[in-house]
């Protein structure tokens, strides 16, 4: 069953005597996509974190641990690997790339991260918000009408990054201020809110 535990996205974990063994470095991009488990059972997910030595993914499904997962991402292809940590809603699996996929994946992470700057840039520059706006008392609200305490990291026309302990499921309506937005990822400090309509 999916458990909490530290997140990790690579094959090199901190170990007992504390230093940091991870080997690559995590890159954090918004990808969706699909996985396969050993069931047959199909499921969409959504990345965490990727590296050339594992992905951490958001997907509330029930694993075993050494499950082993086919994933096929945006953008990115397609996948192979254990399971090897459980993380809040989702898992990490490690995977093994040979050379020439390992420089294809970070040429790739590379272009996807320089193609979302370059669209930000362009036509919807993002901005930290007033101080106001980042005090302890900012909250958004659930469409099952529960408030939640958040903070607004950073926001621009077409959504938000928000702060919270509290994840509502992918999918979830919630409104922050008048802005009524969809929850679309979830990140290590909270969760990305796709605008849908003014309130």
């Amino acid at each position: 069953m999916l458990q909490s535990s530290p997140h990790i996205s690579s094959p090199k974990e901190q170990t007992r005597d504390g230093i940091d063994r991870r080997q690559y470095e995590r890159s954090f991009v918004p990808v969706a996509g699909r996985l396969l488990l050993p069931s047959g059972a199909e499921h969409t997910c959504q990345v965490v974190d990727i590296s050339e030595g594992g992905i951490a993914l958001t997907c509330p499904v029930e694993t075993e641990f050494g499950d082993k997962i086919i994933v096929y991402l945006d953008d990115l292809g397609r996948f192979e690997g254990q399971i090897i940590r459980f993380i809040p809603n989702g898992f990490a699996i490690e995977t093994q790339l040979v050379a020439n996929q390992r420089q294809r994946l970070v040429d790739r992470i590379k272009w996807l991260k320089q193609k979302k700057t370059d669209a930000e840039r362009r036509f919807f520059p993002r901005r930290i918000p007033a101080q106001i706006e980042l005090s302890d008392n900012t909250s958004m609200t659930v469409e099952t009408g529960t408030k939640i305490q958040c903070t607004i990291l950073d926001i621009s026309v077409t959504g938000a990054h928000v702060q919270t302990n509290k994840r509502p499921r992918l999918g979830t309506h919630v409104t922050v201020g008048r802005m009524v937005g969809r929850v679309m990822r979830h990140t290590l400090e909270g969760i990305g809110i796709e605008f849908v309509t003014a309130g």
